[in-house]
């Protein structure tokens, strides 16, 4: 005999959405742990690897996230934030004796080398050498900065009196040992050619080249052309379409200060030449998902001659990464 039964069937869209939820929670559980993680390896390097002769770390390391770091650096911290800033660990030390002399230690995971690299360019002192510690570094009696891999890192002292830079050379030296990764530059650096460049002039910026918002996060490097300083840059976008667009816009804001613009059609459809505002002659092409440029120029054969390496150093670069 046939025994008819009730089944309640969920609509499609319903348990799709529900395994959506389900896969979102597992996700964040992942990455909390892994965070978890890394926080935790930070923080040993206070707790089990910290050895400076003389000093030891004070009570518990201490941790700030991008929501909380206005509370240590109060304005300071827009500018790591905007540089991908994803935590700051640290420790205060003191010595041994007793005495009145603290340091603090603070290590700035800003998610991978680029941000890194770029806030350490922007803070260092062009004149200090280097101490040869991390990627770079450079200091004094009081102050010390490097950058390794993902990590940027100062040190603060406030001595009673003079003393040794040995001491901070010291614990960044530790430091700088313990962190995970590599001292190896970011490999996007490769992408400018040698040939005239202004050793150490590469920036990373963040907040938009030439002070365009639609030119927000790139590269730029300067180098010596004919008795002049000239400025490559290379501008990272998201996708093809982000790239166009934002060479679009470039050129409506160029129209609006009543400047004029030639196509270039030998570096293809969305390039061209101008004159930027408060510089002189730019050129701009779009690649993939690239801008790529040169500004003050007084020789456009070498500006193309110079974007052209570039592109080239590119391709060469991407090809061996793969």
């Amino acid at each position: 005999m046939h025994m008819p039964f009730s089944f309640k069937y969920k609509p499609i869209d319903t348990i799709r959405n529900q395994c959506i939820r389900i896969l979102v929670v597992l996700l964040f559980l992942l990455v909390t742990c892994i965070h978890c993680m890394a926080e935790s390896g930070i923080e040993d390097l206070f707790t089990d690897t910290f050895s400076v002769p003389g000093w030891k770390v004070d009570g518990e390391a201490y941790r700030y996230s991008p929501q909380s770091l206005y509370e240590y650096i109060n304005g300071g911290a827009y500018f790591f934030i905007g540089y991908g800033f994803v935590e700051l660990t640290g420790a205060n030390v003191s010595p041994v004796t007793g005495e009145n002399d603290a340091v603090a230690v603070d290590i700035y995971d800003m998610g991978d080398k680029l941000n890194a690299f770029g806030v350490y360019q922007l803070r260092k002192d062009s004149q200090a050498p280097s101490l040869g510690i991390g990627t770079a570094s450079f200091g004094s009696n009081d102050y010390l900065v490097f950058h390794k891999d993902r990590f940027y890192v100062e040190i603060r002292a406030f001595f009673s009196d003079r003393k040794d830079q040995g001491v901070l050379e010291n614990m960044a030296s530790n430091v700088a040992e313990h962190l995970p990764g590599d001292n190896s530059l970011p490999k996007e650096l490769a992408y400018f050619p040698e040939k005239e460049k202004i050793i150490g002039s590469e920036r990373y910026i963040s907040g938009g080249i030439l002070g365009h918002a639609f030119f927000d996060k790139g590269l730029s490097c300067d180098y010596h052309i004919k008795g002049k300083k000239v400025t490559a840059f290379i501008v990272f976008l998201p996708s093809v379409r982000d790239a166009v667009r934002s060479v679009k816009r470039h050129k409506t804001f160029l129209k609006q200060s009543e400047k004029k613009y030639l196509p270039l059609e030998e570096f293809g459809k969305h390039s061209f030449i101008s004159e930027e505002p408060y510089y002189q002659k730019i050129i701009v092409i779009q690649e993939g998902a690239r801008v790529i440029g040169a500004y003050d120029l007084n020789d456009v054969e070498a500006g193309k001659t110079l974007l052209a390496d570039i592109l080239r150093k590119i391709k060469q670069t991407t090809a061996k990464q793969k």
